[in-house]
């Protein structure tokens, strides 16, 4: 406002001196008028501020009316005058236009195709200079230059060449007199008429800027008055006002801002707390409360773009990196992994954390084949994670396993597809990990009977219902019986008698193998000792052993007691471990168990032999009694290169004067070609199936005194 008052001061002081003076006799006159003068001394009063201001804004709107029609009556004006400037200079290129016509009308070839353009130009030239003439009464100037009535003026030299080129449209090309025509137009056109064309188009153009400049002038009073009756109402009314408005307003200001920084305190405190509310503090990733409620967000879309996808990732291999490198190690193999599952997926996704070494990826797939796509997600996934990490100088390679579900139209509760998802995962990893699998209904079919078996497994441990079956072993020299292996049974009391594929996975999941372990060797010992008491001092017991029972503290002392109590000798017994349990090196609890039970007299064998990965060195390192070729080796003996392995397993175990067990055996031609290659001991079907402890003793009975089979005609037992 202060700059406002200053500029009209500096750039209108005589007319501001005139605003006071008027001002103040308009006071002197009121006052002394009685009630009038009352009424204007009201105005004084900070009470009556409110008329003042209505009286000022009345007269303010009122200035800026009239100076609105000011403007409308410039633009009106300047329209017109914008028009009848150009229709003067469109005059003057027709004059130029219509003489060159007229040459053209002389040419008999060309005549035909200038006449038509002749005809219009010259209408046009007609009809702009009656616009013209209709208009010149508003430009006084250019009246003079029109002359209407004068032999010289602008208005007979357009006539008389209007009447000349209407001539020249009448005469015939050759013409002697079209010569002396188009000599006079030359001269007319090039000369005095386009002089005065020019002299009238100026005429125009300084009639329009000086009433311009007028109605200019007229606004430029009114923009004054306007800018000092605000100047009048600031003095009386605004500036003491604004003052204390100002003060109110810095004051305001400052609380303001101290309540806006306190606000940015709260809400940068807020997102921070929302954030660790939301997020894993390892990785960054989403955590389990985020993922439902992106997942309950999804799910109430009213039209998502297409089907979206539940994956459940789980690493293979972390807890081994966990053990071996450190946690620090295995911190850093997460925020690697985390990184690799977002570089395979769009901004638009969701990765979660959901437990130790779990993910949760959530992804929108396209509506054409979204199965498909969700696989090839899945294993892009898988392949990214598998590459080696390089992490403080160690080479680290984990692998992924994924099961994954599909949002269908029912709109799944978070939890539940969380689960199905879950669910495939299982199924993946059960189907050897690294790999990628689609939920079906199926699969929770499985997974209800499998926790209803779960349930079973705890309440059979408590009733002792897993017995041992005893499967016989006979020599490949003469077939006669050499021993028995303790196979695990479970006596389920609705399905019957079950084998350890039907709960060994299950038993695993809940760590309750080396109990059932245990529970099946008790019933072998306590087989053993019953055919020790029948006289039968030639059959030896093989006992599985797990590699979590072998590293336990308890195993070797339990076994020598279990057979101490029974009377039984270590040699009675083999200890079978599948080949995986050698893995480990030779500071393994499990390896450390092994050599006590052999320097104890117990024979220890190498189970499934030939499909594992126990190295050589171990088995140099371990005083072994015997190997057992695996099953599958002995099935598919006809292959030739199945036969060169089990002859180079026999060579080996030869070598180091192990005895050979061939388990599977069930054709006459499978014995005689292992017994050709070698091997020492047969089991299988062909030779006997497992049996209770009840039917082995009687068959021990029927069979312990001469050859189980014919070693010519032996005879094929189905499962």
């Amino acid at each position: 406002m202060s700059f406002t008052i200053f500029f009209i001061s500096q750039r209108f002081p005589a007319r501001l001196k005139i605003f006071y003076k008027t001002f103040g006799i308009i006071g002197h006159r009121c006052s002394a008028m009685g009630v009038p003068g009352l009424a204007f001394r009201r105005l004084a009063d900070v009470r009556f501020l409110w008329v003042r201001y209505a009286l000022g804004i009345l007269l303010l709107i009122g200035l800026m009316l009239g100076g609105h029609q000011i403007h409308l009556q410039s633009l009106r004006e300047g329209v017109t005058d914008a028009a009848t400037i150009d229709i003067s200079g469109r005059q003057r290129m027709l004059s130029q236009r219509l003489t060159a016509f007229a040459h053209k009308l002389n040419d008999p070839v060309q005549r035909p195709a200038y006449a038509a353009a002749t005809h219009e130009a010259l209408d046009l030239f007609e009809t702009s200079h009656g616009l013209l003439l209709a208009r010149q009464a508003a430009f006084p100037s250019a009246a003079d230059v029109y002359a209407v009535g004068a032999p010289d003026g602008l208005d007979a030299r357009s006539r008389a060449f209007v009447a000349d080129m209407r001539m020249a449209l009448q005469l015939a090309p050759g013409d002697p007199r079209f010569f002396e025509l188009l000599a006079r137009l030359d001269s007319t056109a090039f000369a005095p008429l386009l002089r005065q064309l020019d002299a009238a188009v100026k005429a125009i153009t300084a009639d329009a800027e000086a009433r311009l400049g007028r109605l200019g002038q007229l606004q430029a009073l009114l923009l004054e008055l306007s800018l000092g009756l605000l100047v009048f109402e600031a003095l009386l009314i605004f500036w003491p006002a604004q003052r204390a408005v100002n003060q109110a307003m810095r004051t305001a200001k400052d609380r303001a801002a101290d309540l806006a920084h306190r606000n940015r305190d709260l809400q940068a405190l807020s997102d921070r707390l929302e954030y660790s509310a939301l997020h894993d503090p390892l990785t960054g990733l989403a955590n389990r409360k985020k993922l439902y409620a992106e997942l309950e967000r999804r799910l109430q879309r009213s039209a998502p773009c297409g089907p979206t996808c539940v994956m459940h990732v789980d690493l293979d291999r972390f807890k081994e990196i966990n053990d071996t490198l450190g946690h620090a190690v295995g911190d850093m193999v997460l925020k690697r992994a985390a990184e690799a599952m977002k570089s395979k997926l769009h901004k638009d996704d969701l990765v979660a954390r959901v437990g130790g070494d779990e993910f949760v990826i959530v992804v929108d797939l396209e509506s054409a084949d979204p199965l498909a796509q969700a696989q090839r997600i899945a294993e892009g996934v898988i392949a990214r994670i598998r590459e080696p990490m390089l992490i403080d100088e160690n080479s680290c390679t984990v692998g992924a396993s994924v099961g994954y579900a599909l949002i269908g139209t029912d709109r799944t509760m978070p939890e539940r597809i969380v689960a199905d998802a879950d669910i495939a995962l299982y199924e993946a990893k059960r189907d050897g990990k690294g790999k990628a699998k689609c939920f079906t209904p199926r699969m929770r079919n499985g997974v209800e009977r499998r926790h209803a078996l779960i349930q079973d497994l705890q309440r059979a441990l408590d009733a002792n219902e897993f017995v041992a079956y005893l499967q016989p072993k006979i020599a490949f020299s003469d077939g006669r019986i050499t021993g028995f292996e303790a196979l695990t049974r479970w006596l389920h009391p609705a399905r019957g008698v079950l084998p350890p594929a039907d709960f060994l996975d299950l038993a695993e999941e809940i760590g309750a193998t080396d109990l059932i372990d245990r529970q099946a060797a008790l019933g072998g010992v306590d087989a053993l000792a019953a055919m020790r008491a029948r006289g039968w001092q030639r059959p030896t017991l093989a006992l599985n052993a797990s590699a979590k029972a072998l590293r336990g503290s308890d195993y070797a002392a339990d076994l020598r007691m279990a057979m101490a109590m029974r009377s039984l000798a270590p040699g009675d017994i083999r200890i079978e471990v599948v080949e995986h349990t050698l893995i480990s090196d030779t500071g393994d609890k499990a390896i450390a168990t092994l050599r006590a039970l052999t320097a104890d007299g117990f024979r220890i064998d190498i189970d499934d032999f030939g499909t594992g990965y126990a190295s050589l060195s171990m088995l140099s390192k371990l005083d072994l009694a015997g190997v057992k070729i695996d099953r599958e080796l002995v099935g598919d003996i006809e292959n030739d290169r199945s036969r060169q392995v089990i002859a180079a397993i026999v060579g080996l175990a030869k070598g180091l004067n192990l005895e050979i067990i061939a388990e599977g055996v069930e054709t006459q031609r499978q014995f005689a070609q292992l017994r050709a290659l070698g091997c020492d001991t047969a089991q299988g079907f062909g030779v006997g199936k497992p049996m209770s402890r009840e039917d082995a003793l009687a068959w021990l009975d029927q069979h312990g005194n001469q050859p189980v089979v014919d070693l010519t005609t032996l005879e094929a037992k189905s499962a």
